[in-house]
């Protein structure tokens, strides 16, 4: 299942709410940098990011349902001691959600993950033991990314 064919997942206003707030225990505002329910992760950004990892959006709902009418400083804390898998599922999808604004990534100076290639002569140590030489034989291979033009 890919990023274009995974089912619509939905989150209601108060599971989004709910999920802000815990965002922002993640991610608060400072100085410049906006706080992650500032940067929209609970909105649009939220779909996306599940569109992508659907894989995880079982796992979002059991965090949302279970922080209800807690405090979300103590449930994050709480949730990082008691339950690692969770908090990783948050901290996944709040991370990857907040790097999708384009103002945060302006401000970080981050440009997304690219290709960049690699100069086999100047960093020789990548050679070594041959351990990429099928890679290097084999040449650039990729799957073009669907709804963008070449």
């Amino acid at each position: 299942m890919n990023a274009e064919t995974a089912p619509e997942v939905q989150f209601g206003e108060e599971d989004r709410r709910t999920y802000a707030r815990l965002a922002d225990v993640l991610i608060p505002a400072k100085d410049q940098y906006p706080s992650a329910s500032q940067a929209g992760v609970a909105g649009v950004l939220l779909d996306v990011v599940l569109r992508s990892r659907a894989d995880l959006s079982d796992g979002l709902r059991e965090v949302i349902e279970s922080a209800r009418g807690q405090n979300p400083s103590e449930f994050v804390f709480e949730l990082e001691k008691e339950n690692p898998e969770a908090f990783g599922v948050l901290t996944i999808l709040v991370r990857g959600a907040y790097f999708m604004n384009p103002t945060v990534r302006r401000l970080f100076n981050y440009r997304g993950q690219l290709a960049e290639p690699i100069d086999y002569e100047a960093c020789p140590e990548y050679l070594e033991d041959d351990i990429l030489q099928p890679v290097v034989q084999r040449g650039p291979i990729y799957r073009p990314t669907p709804g963008l033009s070449e």
